[in-house]
């Protein structure tokens, strides 16, 4: 099944506060997660002037070496 970006950054804003960093510095995060039965992502958000969280981008994580 493939996921549409929509989707994806819907389920990325879900996760993120399991994912804020505790240190108020920082600028950057990025985390993984999958999407049954076998689909991997990387999201990477950024902080804006006004402390929150913004997504910007995604990528497909392969598990093949």
């Amino acid at each position: 099944m493939k996921h549409s970006a929509a989707q994806i950054e819907s389920i990325a804003l879900t996760l993120l506060p399991g994912f804020i960093p505790k240190d108020q510095k920082e600028t950057t995060l990025s985390f993984h997660f999958t999407l049954p039965p076998n689909s991997s992502f990387k999201v990477f958000f950024e902080r804006d002037n006004k402390l929150s969280w913004k997504f910007i981008r995604y990528q497909e994580v392969s598990d093949e070496i």
